[in-house]
């Protein structure tokens, strides 16, 4: 019963380590026998610290969150002013093109009626009412002279409308034109500020990224096991190194853990299941994930093979290869980085 509440409260305080971990939060832990572990109080305070400066990190990056899309909002209006101002220079253009126009037009008529009043000289008009031949032709004549008296002012007014209209139309095309280059110097400046801040956004994110991969590492020492590879009734024997005596004669490269015939074996942590049947092994699987892998053999059947999850069954326990005539179990191994197998006793009683 004390072995029992030993290894529940190793799986609680382990469990929590990793949770921990995984969002960069890691909480006070009971006093147990496992904490007095020196490694494990250094990675305690490693995950300390690590939690302290992500803490820093998340809220400068929130700051920053904030300030982005203050920018992006303000960086939109001014975008929003200036299509609006582009459009009112194109329309003054437009109207400063017609009134050009208008001018030359008004100007040529003028210059035309100058022509004419030089040609026929300062006497012209009374030389013209002169040579009525009676009183009507005389009142014609004089009609004639109001009417094209009346057109050379209308022509002089109309040119003087049109001047100012020019003038009035090159002032605005000015001022949007002043206006439009202030926003948009404005607007490098805030864009400008918008790639420095994504730049320090960037960074942080990838101070995140290195905290959490560390963090996981940590943890990965700490406990490389998730969940307990026999998913069932069990018992974990301590015989890393037991003689064996084959053939061929070899020490015991892993823990048995004994079930009843069928209980299912799972991936003990997120990776890919492939076969490994070999002589001594019988059905065997391994599950290679991003620390290590593991074997286990003897198996009775496989499961789920490929890309699997932690808790995916991958195998069934049974008594294949040179375990028949044994009780069912399996035989499990640990490899850490890929390399030879290590003691994988203290991390199943983590987990089992």
């Amino acid at each position: 019963m004390d072995t029992c509440r030993t290894r529940r409260a190793r799986r609680s305080l382990t469990g929590g380590l990793l949770a921990g971990t995984l969002v960069l939060a890691v909480a006070a832990a009971p006093t147990l026998a496992v904490v007095d572990d020196p490694a494990v109080r250094d990675a305690k305070h490693t995950l300390r610290a690590a939690k302290e400066r992500v803490l820093s990190k998340r809220e400068r990056l929130q700051v920053l969150a904030r300030d982005l899309e203050d920018l992006a909002t303000r960086i939109s209006k001014i975008e929003s002013r200036v299509r609006k101002t582009s459009l009112a220079i194109a329309a003054l253009r437009d109207r400063l093109a017609d009134n050009r126009v208008r001018h030359r037009v008004l100007i040529a008529k003028i210059e035309q009626r100058s022509a004419i009043a030089f040609i026929e000289g300062p006497g012209s008009a009374l030389e013209m009412i002169l040579r009525a031949t009676d009183y009507q032709d005389f009142l014609d004549r004089l009609s004639m002279l109001d009417v094209m008296n009346f057109q050379d002012g209308r022509l002089a007014e109309a040119l003087k409308v049109v001047a100012h209209r020019l003038e009035v139309t090159r002032g605005r095309l000015l001022v949007s034109q002043g206006q439009r280059q202030a926003m948009l110097d404005e607007l490098g400046l805030r864009k400008d500020e918008l790639r420095e801040k994504f730049a320090e956004q960037q960074q942080l994110l990838d101070e995140l990224a290195a905290r959490r991969d560390q963090a996981r590492a940590t943890v990965w020492r700490l406990r490389p096991l998730a969940v307990c590879p026999v998913a069932g009734p069990h018992a974990v024997a301590d015989d890393w190194g037991a003689p064996r005596v084959g053939p061929p004669k070899h020490k015991h490269q892993g823990n048995d853990i004994f079930a009843p015939l069928g209980t299912p074996i799972v991936a003990p942590f997120p990776g890919y299941a492939v076969t490994a049947r070999n002589r001594l092994g019988g059905l065997a699987v391994k599950v290679h994930g991003q620390y290590g892998y593991v074997y286990n053999a003897h198996l009775s059947r496989y499961g789920t093979l490929g890309a699997v999850d932690t808790g995916d069954v991958i195998g069934y326990v049974g008594t294949t290869g040179n375990a028949q005539g044994t009780s069912p179990h399996n035989h499990f191994e640990w490899h850490p980085g890929g390399g030879g197998a290590t003691d994988p006793h203290y991390f199943l009683m983590l987990v089992c």
